[in-house]
C-alpha cells in the first residue's frame, strides 16, 4: 500500500472476537444513511399492495390511512394503474427470453478449433439447463417486481460445497445494507444481508462455532429494517408465541479488505489459505466474510473471491439508491383516485336524487309499494332536476391516464388494442415502439443475465469435483453429457489423477454473452406472418438450387415450432424421408456433371483410351508367354526358318490363360480353362487328320 498507516482505516485490524460489534456498526450506519429512501420505500409497497391513502405519518410515526373513514356515500376509490404498469415493464422485458452464450476459448493452431466449439456449446447448454433448475426466470421476474418498487433489488449467489451445487435467492432492497451513493456495488466497502433466522437452524448450523452459538438470544423481529418490520406487522400481523418458532436477525457481512500484514496471518490459518493467498500481493483486494447475530460472531474467514457474490438490477445507470419507476407513477395515480372517486360520489347523489322541501314542512317520506309519500301542508316537495357529469371530467380521466402511460409502456402490454387496428404489422409497430422507450432498461437486464452466467461458470469451476450428468433435448432427442470444474481437473492431474474421459471442463475464464429470442416478431400472429412470407420467398431459391434442401428442411421444423404444431419430430421424419431421393432436374445435371469428368479424364492413367489399351495387351501376352515357356519350345534356328505369325488366347496353355486373364482384371474358373483346353486338342487332332488324307 501507499502509506502503512492506512490499515487503521480498514477492518484488517480487527480480531474475531470484535468482528461482531463492528458488523453492527456498519450496519447502523447504512441503515441511517438511507432512512429517507426507506419511507419512500415503505409508501411504495403499500402503494401497489392497492393502498393508495396509506402512509407512514412522519410527525407520530403512525400509519395513516385516508380510505378507512370512507362509505359508501363518500366513496375513495384506488386504481391500481401503476401497478399495472409495473407488471406491464416486467413483462415486457421477461418476453425477450434472454439466453447465455458460452464463446469457445482461445486455441492455438496445433489444437483443434472443431473441439474447443464443441466445448462451448455444450458449457452453453450447461448454463441453459442450470437456469432452469434454478428457475431463474421466476427469480428475475421478482426482480424486475422489486426494482419498479424500490429501484434496486439484489441477487445472492453461493456455492454449496457439500452437494456440489449452485444456491441463489432474491432479496429487496430493505435486506441489503451497503453505501447508496456509490453506482456499483462490487465499489462498496462492504455489503451486510440482515434477514431472520430460526434459533434452531442456527444451532443446528455446522460452520457456526459451537460456543458462539450459545450466547445467541431470540429477538422476534420480523425484518432488520425497522420500517419493513412495521410493514411486515400491518400486512401479515405478529403470530410468533410458539417457542420452535423464534427467531433471530442474522447479518451476513462481506467485507472487502486489503492485504497485508495484519489479515495475512489469518488467511495463512485457513485450509484453503494458500489458494487464497495464490498470486497476490500486498495491497490487493481480499474478501472477508463473518456472520453475526445480535453482536456476537459466529463465523469469521476470508473468501478465494475477487468479487462479491450478488448481482443487482436496477432500471437505470447511476446510483444505487435512485428514484423507483413506481415512485413516477404515484402522483398522477392519486389524483386519478381523486377524480374517480368524486365521479362515483357525484354518481350516488344524482341516481338517488334530491329533493326541495319548505322549511318546517316533514321531509322525512313514507316508503309504500307504490313508491314514496310526502305528506306536507302547504308547499308540496319538489324533486331537483338530474345534471349530468361535465365533459371535462373524462377530458381529465384520459389527460391522466395518457401521464401514466408515458411513465411506463402504452396500451399493448397492458392489453389494450386501439380501436381499428386488427392487422399484425399495425400491432408489431406499437409493441416497437414501447421497446424502444424500454431499451435502456432492457440492456442493463442482459447485463444482470451475463453476470449470473458468470457467476455459475466461477462457481462450477472452483466446486464441482465429480462429474454431473447433464441431459437437454436437441430437435426432440435427448443428448447426455458430464460437467467438471476445469481448475479441479487441473488439480486432479496435477497429483497425477486420472480425470473421466469425454467430460466437459467449466471454467470461469469463458466469455458469456446474452442473445435476446425475439424471434419472427413480437407477438405471435406477428412470427407466424412472417413465417410464412419468409417460406414463400425461400421456395423459388431451393428449385433454383441457391438453397440447400437440409436447410430448408430446418426452416420447416422452425415454422412448424412457431405455429405451435404439435408433432414437429414426426412430420420432421416423414418429411425427411418423402424427400431422400433426387428429382428429375437434380439426376440430369448430374449426368451432364459425370460425363464431363470422364471427357476430361481420357487420355490419362485413370480413364485411359483404346490405343492404350491395345499397347498394355500386347505387353501382357508377351510377358504370359515368357512366363509359360512358350518361346523356349523351339530352337532358334527353327524360329528363324518359320514364319511369324500372331498368337492367340486360345493358343495359350491353361496356365497362361490364367495368368493373363488376372492382368487383364478378367475372371475365369478352372472349368472354363479346361473346356478351352479340350477345344484345342479337338482342333489340334482335326488338323492332323486333314493332313494325312493331303
Amino acid at each position: 500500500m501507499a502509506s502503512s498507516n492506512i490499515n487503521e482505516y480498514q477492518t484488517a485490524r480487527v480480531e474475531t472476537d470484535d468482528i461482531g460489534q463492528v458488523v453492527d456498526e456498519l450496519k447502523n450506519v447504512a441503515e441511517g444513511n438511507r432512512r429517507s429512501f426507506e419511507r419512500r420505500w415503505y409508501d411504495n409497497k403499500f402503494f401497489d399492495d392497492g393502498y393508495h391513502f396509506r402512509f407512514l405519518q412522519r410527525s407520530t410515526n403512525k400509519i395513516i390511512d385516508l380510505s378507512e373513514r370512507t362509505n359508501i356515500y363518500n366513496p375513495t376509490r384506488a386504481i391500481p394503474k401503476a401497478s399495472r404498469q409495473i407488471r406491464g415493464v416486467a413483462n415486457l422485458l421477461m418476453s425477450n427470453d434472454p439466453t447465455p452464450i458460452v464463446y469457445p476459448e482461445k486455441v492455438s493452431i496445433l489444437q483443434n478449433p472443431d473441439e474447443a466449439k464443441r466445448i462451448a456449446k455444450l458449457a452453453g447448454h450447461w448454463v441453459e439447463e442450470e437456469f432452469k433448475r434454478q428457475e431463474l426466470n421466476e427469480k428475475l421476474a421478482h426482480m424486475l417486481l422489486l426494482t419498479g418498487i424500490y429501484g434496486v433489488s439484489f441477487l445472492q449467489i453461493w456455492p454449496d460445497a457439500v452437494e456440489e451445487a449452485i444456491r441463489s435467492q432474491v432479496f429487496d432492497a430493505f435486506d441489503i445494507y451497503l453505501d447508496g451513493t456509490l453506482t456499483d456495488i462490487q465499489d462498496c466497502p462492504y455489503i451486510i444481508k440482515g434477514t431472520p433466522r430460526l434459533i434452531a437452524q442456527i444451532k443446528a448450523d455446522e460452520r457456526f462455532d459451537p460456543a458462539q452459538r450459545e450466547k445467541i438470544n431470540a429477538d422476534n423481529k420480523a425484518a432488520s429494517s425497522e420500517i419493513k418490520e412495521a410493514y411486515l406487522r400491518a400486512r401479515y400481523g405478529t403470530d410468533r408465541t410458539a417457542e420452535f418458532m423464534h427467531t433471530i436477525i442474522q447479518k451476513e457481512a462481506f467485507l472487502k479488505e486489503y492485504l497485508n500484514s495484519q489479515n495475512i496471518g489469518r488467511i495463512k490459518s485457513q485450509e484453503n489459505g494458500g489458494d487464497i493467498l495464490k498470486n497476490k500481493k500486498d495491497g490487493d483486494v481480499v474478501i472477508r466474510h463473518s456472520f453475526v447475530a445480535g453482536n456476537i460472531w459466529l463465523y469469521d474467514e476470508y473468501l478465494d473471491i475477487d468479487k462479491y457474490p450478488f448481482v443487482d438490477f436496477r432500471m437505470e445507470p447511476g446510483p444505487i439508491y435512485q428514484v423507483p419507476l413506481m415512485e413516477r407513477f404515484i402522483p398522477a395515480n392519486k389524483s386519478l383516485d381523486l377524480i374517480v372517486s368524486r365521479v362515483e360520489r357525484y354518481s350516488h347523489i344524482m341516481v338517488t336524487g334530491s329533493w326541495s322541501i319548505k322549511a318546517g314542512e316533514e321531509d322525512k317520506p313514507t316508503n309504500t309499494a307504490g313508491g314514496q309519500i310526502f305528506k306536507y301542508k302547504t308547499t308540496p316537495p319538489t324533486q331537483n332536476p338530474i345534471a349530468n357529469i361535465p365533459p371535462f371530467v373524462f377530458n381529465f380521466i384520459s389527460l391522466l391516464n395518457s401521464f401514466i402511460e408515458e411513465q411506463g409502456v402504452t396500451t399493448t402490454t397492458i392489453g389494450k388494442i386501439p380501436a381499428g387496428v386488427k392487422a399484425a404489422r399495425a400491432i408489431e409497430s406499437l409493441k416497437e415502439s414501447e421497446y424502444a422507450s424500454l431499451v435502456i432498461a432492457q440492456r442493463r437486464f442482459k447485463q444482470v443475465v451475463r453476470r449470473i452466467a458468470e457467476r455459475f461458470l466461477d462457481i462450477a469451476d472452483d466446486y464441482f469435483a465429480t462429474p454431473q450428468t447433464i441431459e437437454y433435448l436437441e430437435k426432440g432427442e435427448p443428448q447426455y453429457f458430464d460437467v467438471m470444474g476445469k481448475s479441479i481437473m487441473k488439480k486432479r492431474k496435477n497429483i497425477k489423477v486420472e480425470n473421466p474421459e469425454n467430460v466437459i471442463p467449466l471454467s470461469k475464464e469463458y466469455r458469456v454473452e446474452i442473445d435476446v429470442e425475439q424471434g419472427f416478431g413480437y407477438t405471435r400472429q406477428g412470427r407466424q406472418q412472417t413465417a410464412l412470407e419468409l417460406a414463400q420467398f425461400m421456395g423459388p431459391l431451393v428449385e433454383a438450387g441457391f438453397i440447400p434442401p437440409q436447410a430448408f428442411q430446418a426452416f420447416i421444423e422452425k415454422l412448424l415450432e412457431t405455429y405451435q404444431f404439435g408433432a414437429t419430430a414426426e412430420f420432421m421424419e416423414a418429411f425427411k424421408s418423402q424427400t431422400g431421393g433426387l428429382t428429375d432436374k437434380q439426376l440430369d445435371a448430374i449426368k451432364v456433371a459425370v460425363m464431363e469428368v470422364m471427357k476430361d479424364l481420357k487420355g490419362s492413367e485413370i480413364l485411359p483410351d483404346s490405343e492404350m489399351r491395345i499397347q498394355e495387351t500386347q505387353v501382357g501376352v508377351a510377358q504370359v508367354m515368357k512366363d509359360s515357356g512358350i518361346m523356349d519350345q523351339k530352337q532358334p534356328e527353327a524360329q528363324a526358318k518359320e514364319p511369324s505369325k500372331s498368337i492367340s488366347f486360345k493358343d495359350l496353355p491353361p496356365s497362361g490363360q490364367q495368368q493373363l486373364a488376372q492382368q487383364a482384371g478378367i475372371a475365369i474358373s478352372e472349368d472354363e480353362i479346361e473346356q478351352q483346353g479340350e477345344q484345342q486338342q479337338e482342333e489340334a487332332t482335326q488338323r492332323a487328320v486333314d493332313k494325312n488324307r493331303a
